[in-house]
């Protein structure tokens, strides 16, 4: 699925492809070119998270097109301008996804009880939800979207096939190979799930014999925000 046209700045449009739980095309509005340099120049600077494994970062950069994209879509649903890593009153911003908004948890850490399909993020009957206002998960109702581009693992993956639901939409299964870099592994995925405004989504994973066992596994991808949602005590 894909939005209305081609965003100002996406250079290879066709290498774009979200699942979004919704069969409407995802409606955006152009960042201007001052705010695509803001992008461009934020998110060379994000991926020095990566730093200890150059290989990630040179993943994380490859999907600039998808990240753009999302934020144009971002710029529509939110209706601000944007601002980057640093968002100004009355803009909104964007920051790696972090794990007190997905899990209220201070990390990704975690493990199973059995072997086979495992909930990951979220389960059925509580999903990930971006309409939340518990604090819990740093209260994202009205102020935040979700583009997952991959997953990454700072453990032993543990995980060989994943299976997403988005808003009311199930979608296929997907097989998955993490590729061990130099101090953890990372896996693609065939279509990047987007989660939209106040939207909900969960996932599992077909794990295989690692009963008892931490697995560290998290989504790679990047959250767009309110700058008000960004500095919330909430977020701490």
């Amino acid at each position: 699925m894909s939005s209305k046209g081609t965003p100002n700045g996406v250079i290879n449009p066709g290498a774009v492809s979200f699942i979004a739980g919704t069969g409407a095309q995802l409606d955006h509005e152009n960042l201007s070119a001052d705010e695509v340099g803001i992008f461009d120049r934020d998110l060379i600077a994000m991926s020095d998270y990566f730093g200890l494994s150059r290989d990630l970062k040179t993943v994380f950069l490859e999907e600039r097109d998808t990240y753009l994209w999302a934020a144009s879509i971002a710029k529509k649903q939110l209706a601000v301008g944007f601002g980057g890593v640093v968002p100004g009153s009355g803009q909104f911003g964007m920051q790696l996804i972090r794990s007190k908004t997905v899990l209220g948890a201070s990390d990704w850490l975690q493990s199973y009880s059995a072997a086979g399909w495992n909930n990951i993020f979220g389960t059925s009957s509580t999903l990930i939800n971006l309409g939340s206002t518990s604090t819990t998960y740093g209260a994202p109702q009205n102020r935040t979207l979700m583009v997952i581009s991959g997953l990454y693992c700072t453990t032993l993956p543990k995980i060989r096939e994943v299976w997403f639901h988005i808003g009311a939409t199930d979608y296929p299964i997907f097989p998955i190979g993490f590729m061990g870099l130099s101090d953890l592994f990372v896996a693609g995925l065939p279509s990047k799930p987007f989660i939209n405004k106040n939207g909900q989504f969960y996932m599992r994973g077909n794990v295989g014999s690692a009963i008892g066992v931490v697995d560290g596994t998290a989504p790679l991808g990047l959250t767009f925000a309110l700058a008000e949602y960004m500095v919330s005590s909430g977020q701490e």
